[in-house]
């Protein structure tokens, strides 16, 4: 059978099922794996960490903390003989390209987020994506919206394809009619694109209104302590609560306790931005509502007021205007559920997925 091998210099990071989704349901390649740093997440193909004792780790970490291809990815790559290499992340990709080139192997590079949004500013990244845009042979973009990014940046657009996310539908409880109670739930990691400053204080205006839902927040990150001081300022300390980071699998029970999902992403100050957060797939999937913003991919997903709810970045009255009416019953959410776990089913499985992305392998094999 033909082989893929996948990279990424941290295999995985426990945030990175989107990839994972991928590499463990390859149906026409064998799939390995090869890192730095083998994470939490590497699930259960083959990986091959860099090592981490004797000379071979001293040659190894001066290669990569220079930026330079590590000995240790030519041997694992001369060894395992791919027919593909996928590189995960435009950063990582672009440790591979001297590899590829010199092996002769196709290098497909899939792009996420902030690798496209924020990294290309960065001293050194416009170059360095002119290399990988020249001798990558394809690059698939996570949403439509990361497509025109790419091009933007000078990839040729002939060599970018979009590959949407996928779940296993059938993974997820869905249930068109939620339990008669407003908890409101939030997933994520707690950084400045998530906008959940902006949700916290769209919740603070409900009050005004009548209404004070509980909300759960999921997640770890750097601003927990200033969005904990936030609510507090806000007397919100009664309704708000933090849980920091839950596997999947207890974020998929907590679907089922929640009505509402808030998704309130932002263009960050240094201008990294989602691509298409997963959060909001599983959510559809669950027959959780997504109210969110019209931030890069979320619009692709979700129609405003058909597979959930849009409103303007960083709009705190849109925000919770929406919630307002969703808790007046302005909404047939029962047919908003309905039609979001159907674009879930449709648009984004694991096995559309996996097929569109050895699809593009096959071109090159």
């Amino acid at each position: 059978m033909k082989k893929v091998l996948h990279y990424k210099t941290n295999f995985l990071n426990k945030s990175e099922t989107f990839i994972q989704r991928l590499t463990e349901n390859h149906q026409n390649y064998t799939a390995a794996a090869f890192c730095y740093r083998k994470k939490e997440l590497a699930g259960s193909i083959p990986v091959f960490e860099s090592p981490k004792k004797g000379f071979e780790s001293i040659k190894n970490s001066a290669a990569f903390h220079a930026n330079l291809p590590l000995p240790f990815y030519r041997k694992i790559v001369s060894e395992q003989k791919p027919n593909i290499i996928h590189a995960h992340f435009g950063y990582d990709a672009y440790k591979m390209v001297k590899i590829a080139r010199a092996e002769n192997i196709p290098l497909v590079t899939s792009f996420y987020g902030s690798d496209v949004s924020r990294l290309p500013s960065e001293l050194f990244w416009e170059k360095r994506y002119n290399k990988l845009a020249e001798s990558g042979a394809y690059f698939i973009a996570a949403s439509d919206f990361m497509k025109h990014q790419l091009t933007e940046l000078g990839f040729p657009q002939e060599k970018i394809g979009t590959v949407r996310f996928g779940l296993h539908p059938e993974e997820f409880s869905f249930e068109s009619k939620k339990p008669n109670q407003n908890n409101i739930m939030m997933v994520g990691r707690l950084v400045e694109k998530k906008g959940f400053e902006y949700a916290i204080r769209a919740v603070a205006q409900l009050k005004n209104h009548g209404f004070e839902p509980d909300v759960n927040i999921y997640g770890d990150g750097p601003l927990m302590n200033g969005l904990k001081q936030l609510a507090s300022d806000l007397n919100l300390d009664d309704q708000i609560h933090f849980h920091g980071f839950l596997p999947n699998n207890k974020i998929s029970l907590a679907h089922q306790k929640h009505s509402i999902i808030l998704a309130p992403s932002v263009t960050a100050s240094d201008g990294d931005m989602e691509g298409l957060p997963n959060t909001i797939l599983e959510a559809m999937a669950s027959g959780t509502v997504v109210v969110a913003t019209k931030h890069a991919a979320i619009p692709e997903a979700i129609h405003h007021k058909e597979t959930g709810f849009l409103a303007k970045e960083s709009n705190i009255n849109e925000l919770s205007g929406i919630l307002i009416q969703i808790f007046q019953g302005r909404f047939d959410l029962e047919q908003i559920r309905k039609k979001a776990r159907i674009t879930i089913e449709q648009q984004y499985t694991i096995k559309k997925m996996v097929s569109d992305t050895e699809q593009i392998y096959d071109r090159f094999v």
